[in-house]
């Protein structure tokens, strides 16, 4: 956020720039509109709702998905203490869902955001932005460095969650797939929009059902997962106040490795929330074209999803350094204005189109259920810190990294469990786990699905 140059004035530029859907210091504005005006365009909205003047076509659902997530966004983001457990990703999926199934809202606007979100392919549209620029924006040699070191704690962590979880759903009834697919791999799979939301759509398209059902049993997994996650990482820095160590190597202090030098090359570069308009025309051309790639790779090999093979031909590109980085930095400045632009927007989308309140509500009324995000949350922490301990990290500091960075539900997730651990230095690795993280739990479940 952008710091008044008074107490009392904010010129037009600053109430524009910065986060946009940030509440916090900014209660007048809602997603950078001043508040009078904004209710105006919710005014239009609705009136043309009711009025059945609403076109069934790409404006509306944009106008409609982001005017009502920008004041999801903001309300969840003004609101104490549960801010910090994800209140607005939790608000733009729940809320909309509930208005529709209490009629508050015209049916043609629900019925206009739903065809926008699945119909006119809204969230492949995010989705293809989302592999192509966190893939391609990260630094190859912290790509190489990253699978050398972070690996382990990471790829070890996934396996051991998704098998231990999947033994336990299937010893109290659950069955064991039903464990890996619909509670470890959406709490572990990097939030909602990178990883509920892809993973629905595999589901669907590998299982035979609806993507809105997958979705319904996967978003409480992820918001409970991220609650838990948030309160593990408050009791790490418990555990850790004043330099305690319960054992040599235990706490960091905010430091990930106890080995002097290698730490450089994990660090993330800043990334942009926009950039130059040709700049994003680049960006936008590549990744449409990468998620095109996956499609027709996907034609000639359908056992493994298109998404993974997407991913694949992205990590292959930037691997062996096949596309000059002006085009690798426009896909990453492509998918920072997309993710800023359109997050809320797309979670809003997800609730009208996919989210059933009854599935959600018989799951969450499950104590099993619950125990098994608990178990899976604590056994992702523990196993992290293990196995980073192994190859010379800090127990903690794995653990909050590896463990709590893939259980958490993304940026907001990220920043929230930072805070509660009181290690935000840690953010670079944060980001890791979520970009790599998120890409290496969709691939283990393309190659999970055909067994099904």
């Amino acid at each position: 956020m952008v710091t008044p140059k008074s107490n009392t004035y904010i010129t037009p530029v600053e109430e524009i720039e910065g986060d946009l859907h940030e509440g916090r210091g900014r209660i007048g504005t809602i997603a950078g509109i001043k508040w009078p005006y904004f209710l105006l365009l919710i005014v239009v909205l609705i009136v043309a709702g009711y009025l059945g003047a609403l076109p069934d076509e790409m404006v509306s659902g944009f106008a409609i998905t982001m005017l009502l997530g920008g004041f999801l966004w903001w309300l969840g983001s003004i609101i104490p203490v549960i801010r910090d457990y994800g209140a607005p990703t939790v608000f733009c999926v729940v809320l909309p869902a509930i208005f529709a199934g209490m009629n508050l809202l015209p049916d043609s606007l629900v019925e206009v955001a739903t065809n926008f979100t699945s119909g006119y392919g809204f969230i492949n549209f995010y989705i293809s932005a989302l592999i192509a620029g966190s893939i391609l924006g990260m630094p190859r040699k912290l790509l190489i460095s990253a699978g050398a070191r972070y690996g382990v704690p990471l790829l070890g962590m996934v396996v051991i969650v998704l098998a231990s979880i999947g033994g336990l759903s299937a010893l109290v009834g659950r069955g064991f797939f039903d464990g890996i697919f619909f509670i470890a791999a959406p709490i572990i799979g990097g939030g909602v929009g990178a990883g509920a939301v892809p993973m629905s759509e595999m589901y669907a398209a590998q299982m035979g059902i609806d993507s809105g059902e997958a979705l319904s049993q996967i978003i409480p997994a992820v918001i409970i997962g991220n609650i838990c996650t948030i309160i593990i990482a408050g009791v790490y820095n418990g555990l850790g106040k004043n330099g305690r160590q319960l054992f040599q190597g235990f706490n960091g202090e905010g430091n990930l490795l106890r080995v002097a030098g290698d730490e450089a090359n994990y660090k993330m570069p800043e990334r942009s929330i926009g950039g130059r308009f040709n700049v994003l025309i680049v960006g936008v051309i590549f990744a449409a074209t990468l998620y095109i790639l996956g499609q027709v790779i996907g034609h000639f090999v359908p056992a493994i999803h298109p998404y993974a093979w997407t991913i694949l031909a992205a990590a292959f590109i930037k691997i062996f350094g096949l596309l000059p980085q002006t085009y690798e930095d426009a896909a990453s400045g492509w998918f920072s204005f997309v993710a800023a632009a359109w997050t809320p927007a797309l979670l809003v989308g997800i609730s009208f189109a996919y989210i059933d309140l009854s599935a959600v509500l018989a799951l969450i009324s499950d104590p099993m259920y619950l125990v098994l995000v608990l178990c899976t949350v604590i056994i992702a922490a523990i196993a992290a810190g293990v196995l980073g301990y192994l190859v010379k990290m800090y127990y903690i500091e794995s653990s909050i990294c590896v463990g709590l960075g893939m259980t958490d539900m993304g940026g907001t997730g990220d920043v929230a469990v930072l805070s509660a651990a009181n290690r935000f230095e840690l953010m670079p690795f944060m980001q890791i786990s979520s970009r790599l993280g998120g890409a290496v739990v969709l691939l283990i479940l393309s190659f999970l699905l055909p067994f099904v």
